[in-house]
């Protein structure tokens, strides 16, 4: 399958001439971070003096400096777009500073000076992919729209006789850098932030054949033109430039924008209906049968579903899609020799994990992403601008897998999930997306694993431990074994924090009473864990759980037969008021062991303990700013994909 067929849709849209340098350069930073986006063309100048856009769920990146900041702010430590340290950032923001003043409207100045008046050859440029009504308006208008965008780039005499020296003085600045570090690029063996900037920007004047839009012949161009972009090949940097473009990876193919994230099918996953559908269900209380299906909704029936597992069976439900696409793991099995070897070595390995390590992490990410939240629009993505993110940062750290970058690890942890946890229906795109990015991550694991070994490499994550144990435990997993396991692990903890996170917030806010409540509790941790686990029983992230009748069985002085699907409707069991007293009302303080988020019995969630950390810490570092307003949300397919809260004081 192509990227674009296995690419999540795109939550950004570029909006610019797709010749506009300033675009390409948008377009190569998305790419390097395998961030999709659509591209709408438009030549109405938006965006500034930069003529470029980028609109996403927070807010609208305005120009190459807005780009940059903003792709910097949301990366990932290890591959932040600036550097890491704090001197290396440092140089890195001055030197890409430097380049914008030199290039960024000194080159679309020269270009434009040079090529307006040669109709014929800029127009099937500029006017590329553009609507036909922005074709025919500088088409027909030619002589307007040259004068308009003269007046835009400042045509003064002395400004155009200037912009080919801040060109060159731009690629002077390059050759120097390039000679002082002494590597093929400022970034190292691979393009950097400061090699992107320049490369794309002087492209213009460089003429790359990989150029991601249409460019003029070069024998077609006016001859002074000619003669300054041969000049400007010829030397170092120009030759810097077309091994820049040759070094880039694989362009991103057209992409259709996302739709409205709420069509009519999505109302079936609000807070309300499903709340309303477990009242009714916990207030009637008996076992129902239907069509081969049998529902507990009282507290006991379920917990004895799930204490019962020779009865009720996982691996029917689970079993058969997990081996498909990653192989044995213990959400899909029952007990028997493979479960009572492999998963006490998984839960000592979890075990291990720095829950200490893991709250500053969190909290270290957390603030940095809402610090840049606040400085900016004041608004915040829950989901993909927020708790995936920091979700995938702790399990990079916790299970020892980064993937090629943090947007691949979240687009093939997500693939995956979805068609071994909520695939019910055997939809065959959600199955081949799921195969293609089981691929990928295997891939990854053997890589690493494989890197471990070649290098001697003991390092303490769940990993490490398991490839640890070969030292004492005979029955120690093979590579296979340890790779089959934390993968099992890995496709459970991204989504599920992220979607938690986001149902809790939006519980939180929905009533400002409660919220004043939560807040009260903000520095209290036992607390906070009490108050995500109320406000989770509003709107859960999963509020069943099924197993399959191994024989024939009763539950709830129900008779059920062999072959019977059961529904543990575990949201409806946390509205029984046998054991949440009161269920209607909130209360932090009920027993922790009444809840059944995380399942239970031989198959409960094996990072619950992470949980209890995570999603209170990336709860509490929201609700400290203070919510100003929380938007209704967007989904993909089954997952919230967008929330969006405003904070009180934020904004530019």
């Amino acid at each position: 399958m192509s990227f674009e067929q296995v690419a999540e849709q795109p939550r950004h849209v570029i909006i610019s001439a797709r010749v506009n340098p300033t675009a390409e350069l948008a377009r190569w930073l998305f790419e390097h971070y395998h961030i999709t986006y659509h591209e709408r063309v438009s030549l109405r100048g938006k965006g500034g003096v930069d003529s470029l856009a980028v609109v996403g769920s927070e807010g609208v990146w305005t120009g190459a400096r807005e780009v940059l900041n903003g792709l910097d702010a949301k990366s990932r430590p290890g591959q932040r777009l600036y550097g890491e340290s704090d001197a290396e950032r440092a140089a890195n923001r001055a030197l890409v500073e430097r380049l914008l003043d030199l290039l960024l409207l000194p080159v679309r100045r020269y270009v434009y000076a040079e090529m307006l008046t040669h109709k014929a050859i800029l127009f099937p440029v500029i006017a590329d992919g553009a609507p036909p009504w922005e074709r025919a308006f500088i088409y027909w208008l030619y002589p307007l729209w040259r004068k308009l965008l003269a007046r835009r780039l400042d045509f003064t005499p002395a400004l155009v006789a200037e912009a080919p020296e801040q060109i060159r003085e731009a690629c002077d600045i390059m050759e120097v850098e390039l000679a002082r570090r002494g590597t093929r690029f400022v970034g190292g063996d691979n393009p950097g932030v400061v090699d992107i900037v320049f490369a794309t920007l002087a492209a213009p004047v460089i003429f790359p054949p990989q150029y991601g839009a249409e460019l003029p012949a070069l024998d077609a161009l006016p001859d002074a033109f000619k003669s300054f972009v041969d000049q400007m090949r010829a030397r170092r940097a120009g030759q810097f430039v077309l091994g820049t473009y040759e070094a880039r990876p694989q362009p991103q193919g057209w992409m259709a924008a996302r739709g409205s994230g709420r069509p009519l099918t999505s109302l079936i996953l609000e807070a309300w209906p499903q709340r309303i559908a477990a009242k009714a269900a916990a207030d009637y209380g008996h076992v129902i049968r239907i069509a081969g299906f049998a529902i507990a909704s009282r507290w006991n029936d379920v917990e004895d579903i799930l204490r019962r597992d020779l009865d009720f069976q996982i691996a029917p439900i689970n079993g058969g899609r997990i081996d498909e696409v990653n192989g044995p793991f213990v959400l899909g099995l029952d007990r028997g020799v493979q479960m009572a070897t492999e998963r006490p070595q998984l839960y000592a390995a979890v075990s291990a994990i720095d829950l200490a390590g893991v709250r500053t992490l969190v909290a270290r990410e957390a603030e940095r992403l809402l610090d840049d939240s606040m400085m900016a629009d004041g608004r915040l993505d829950i989901v993909n601008g927020y708790a995936r993110l920091v979700a995938a940062r702790t399990a990079r750290q916790i299970f020892g897998l980064a993937g090629p970058t943090e947007m691949d690890l979240m687009r093939v942890i997500r693939a995956v999930f979805q068609h071994t946890f909520l695939n019910l229906t055997g939809d065959e795109k959600v199955r081949q997306r799921a195969l293609a990015a089981a691929a990928e991550l295997k891939q990854w694991f053997r890589d690493e694993i494989a890197r471990r070994h070649r290098r001697g490499l003991g390092i303490d994550d769940v990993i490490g431990r398991l490839l640890a144990l070969r030292g004492t435990n005979p029955d120690a997993l093979d590579d296979d074994g340890v790779r089959r396991n934390v993968a099992g692990l890995l496709v459970g903890a991204i989504d599920t924090t992220a979607t938690a996170v986001a149902k809790i917030i939006k519980m939180a806010s929905d009533d400002d009473a409660v919220l004043a409540r939560v807040e009260r509790a903000l520095d209290d941790q036992p607390r906070m864990i009490g108050w995500c686990n109320e406000l989770l029983r509003l709107w859960t992230h999963n509020p069943v759980l099924l197993r399959r009748a191994a024989v024939d069985v009763s539950v709830g002085g129900k008779n059920i037969p062999a072959g019977t699907t059961v529904v543990a409707y575990t949201q409806a069991a946390m509205f029984d008021p046998d054991h949440f007293t009161s269920p209607n009302r909130l209360d932090p303080t009920r027993p922790a062991a009444l809840y059944r988020h995380f399942g239970g019995g031989l198959h409960p969630c094996s990072g619950r303990a992470v949980n209890d950390v995570q999603i209170p810490e990336l709860v509490r570092q929201v609700l400290k700013r203070g919510i100003l307003r929380v938007e209704r949300p967007r989904y993909d397919g089954p997952f919230i994909d967008e929330l969006i809260v405003s904070f009180r004081g934020g904004g530019k």
